[in-house]
């Protein structure tokens, strides 16, 4: 796939948007596409880097989610339709052929991960893809001080605070609205510790460059809700 450099380009329209579009916006446009999005969803992240002249491919494990995110393609001009590709994929297996200066999982995507095991599956397709020197941006959701983690002796990471299930099996709760078919979707998502998120990343050769506990640039507190990371290929 060809490469699209916007680095030299201020994005328009990013006044009042979501803080998270805008966070992710700017981390992709600073590095230039094609951008790789793990854990796509609806679109809503891939749909907006199209619309600011990025070239996205995105991966989802959920055919619903895949679907919804299709059904935006029909509100999108041609030129920017034609720069967002959707993949139904098991991220932990995903290999492309391309290689991307930028990878995302937004929207707490590695919180779908069942397992520290499904965690580091996962980074290693975060490392297969990028290309050297790379940068990957996540965010996921930081387990509370009170709920134990890592220290826990009798225990994995995160099971107080999850059940064990099998990943991608979703916990969903679904209410319909009228005009909405797919309705709202609920997934229980299990939070990653920092020690866990950057052990995984060692193994698969990834460097933690700068870690927020907001996406107006807040610098992590152990204490935040959100982990939110830059980290270098």
């Amino acid at each position: 796939m060809a490469g699209n450099d916007t680095r030299s380009r201020t994005p328009l329209s990013l006044v009042g948007q979501d803080p998270e579009i805008l966070f992710y916006t700017r981390q992709a446009t600073e590095r230039g596409g094609p951008v790789l999005v793990l854990g796509s969803a609806t679109g809503r992240v891939a749909w907006a880097l199209a619309e600011h002249g990025l070239t996205v491919v995105g991966a989802e494990p959920s055919e619903r989610m895949v679907r919804a995110a299709e059904e935006l393609r029909a509100s999108e001009s041609a030129e920017v339709s034609g720069r967002v590709h959707f993949h139904h994929a098991d991220p932990r297996s995903l290999r492309l052929p391309e290689r991307f200066p930028v990878v995302l999982a937004p929207q707490h995507a590695l919180g779908l991960m069942g397992s520290p095991g499904d965690l580091e599956a996962f980074l290693a397709t975060v490392r297969h893809h990028l290309v050297p020197g790379g940068t990957f941006v996540y965010d996921v959701l930081n387990p509370p001080p009170e709920a134990g983690g890592p220290n826990r002796e009798d225990e994995e990471p995160g099971e107080a605070l999850e059940p064990r299930r099998p990943v991608f099996s979703f916990h969903l709760r679904e209410r319909r609205q009228p005009g909405s078919p797919l309705g709202i979707h609920r997934l229980k998502l299990r939070p990653f510790s920092v020690q866990e998120l950057d052990a995984a990343m060692g193994a698969c050769g990834l460097t933690p460059r700068e870690r927020y506990g907001h996406f107006d640039g807040k610098p992590f507190d152990p204490e935040d809700a959100r982990n939110i990371g830059v980290v270098e290929g």
